[in-house]
């Protein structure tokens, strides 16, 4: 009888002494859904010196798995730019792009509930702090329209027995296709809002500061490519972006 009712009181008490060694966790984020648009200047890495800047614009949609980790959708469309110390090449890459990608947030993944309930307590630094996330992912880009030009030197006699004269503009790469990328990206949502309990239920806002680098699997995002003298990198697009983000 004594061994039942120990058992009993077990079986009673173990739950709210777990509950208050590891917290009232609760798996389910406060908000599921979240999107986000902005835009931001970009660079391109590639074959040509001179970098020059460009512009994208972006509009990304995130589902919250559990608190702090999120796959999203990302859509861009953009310019990329860029030319050689002489002027003598140059490229325009006019794109679309689609990102499938995983954000992480480790502060906010590590938090127990109870911290996450009275964030709004916390300073306006800690708070911006708490939801800075690093992400990864993988998409494709379309290149709609290339300005590329090289200056060729005369090289002797062509198949015709004529001679290439000096400043003829030669295309080179594609003028349109597709090119997969691996896609990294560092950000932080400042906060636009006071998280106080009764906005959990409702929706909160932020403004998103995000920095990336987008590594193309081939080497034709600046219009260069294939076995030619300068033909020496992998192309490397970067974006920089300010947006705002909407949670609910």
């Amino acid at each position: 009888m004594r061994r039942s009712c120990l058992i009993v009181l077990f079986v009673v008490v173990f739950p709210y002494f777990g509950r208050a060694q590891f917290g009232n966790e609760s798996p389910i984020p406060y908000f599921r859904y979240s999107v986000s648009a902005g835009l931001g200047p970009t660079l391109m890495y590639g074959d040509l010196e001179k970098r020059q800047v460009g512009g994208a614009v972006y509009l990304r949609g995130n589902y919250f798995l559990t608190h702090g980790i999120s796959l999203g959708l990302e859509l861009q469309e953009g310019l990329l730019r860029g030319t050689d110390e002489d002027n003598v090449r140059k490229a325009t890459n006019l794109y679309h792009a689609a990102i499938l990608g995983v954000n992480f947030q480790p502060i906010k993944f590590l938090q127990d509930d109870h911290l996450r309930r009275i964030e709004y307590r916390e300073s306006f630094g800690k708070r911006a702090l708490n939801s800075v996330y690093i992400g990864a992912g993988v998409g494709a880009l379309y290149s709609l329209q290339w300005e590329g030009q090289r200056n060729e030197k005369p090289t002797g006699p062509n198949n015709n027995n004529n001679t290439i004269p000096q400043g003829q503009l030669l295309l080179q790469g594609s003028r349109q296709g597709v090119s997969y990328l691996v896609n990294t990206n560092l950000g932080i949502e400042i906060p636009l809002h006071n998280l106080k309990p009764d906005l959990l239920d409702s929706y909160i806002w932020n403004l998103v500061v995000n920095g990336q680098l987008n590594f193309s699997l081939n080497d034709e995002l600046d219009g260069y490519s294939g076995a030619y003298t300068g033909n020496e990198h992998d192309d490397v697009y970067g974006l920089f972006t300010v947006g705002v983000n909407l949670r609910f």
